[in-house]
């Protein structure tokens, strides 16, 4: 596949990430609990080396939809 399989679990734990920030109004905290990235803070580093944006600045821009 190309990728390891750290790369493959972090990749899903965030698309798991953008969906709950995309649905719904939880909190960044219980975004990351749910997705299983442990930290708001973790979700924020992984976030930002995925997307350059921040989990907040995502939910921003589909609310405008």
């Amino acid at each position: 596949m190309g990728t390891s399989p750290r790369a493959w679990l972090i990749a899903a734990r965030l698309r798991l990430a953008c969906t709950l920030l995309e649905s719904g109004d939880l909190t960044v905290e219980e975004i990351a609990r749910r997705s299983g990235l442990g930290s708001a803070a973790n979700l924020r580093l992984q976030f930002r080396r995925a997307y350059a944006t921040t989990p907040l600045a995502y939910r921003a821009a589909f609310q405008h939809r």
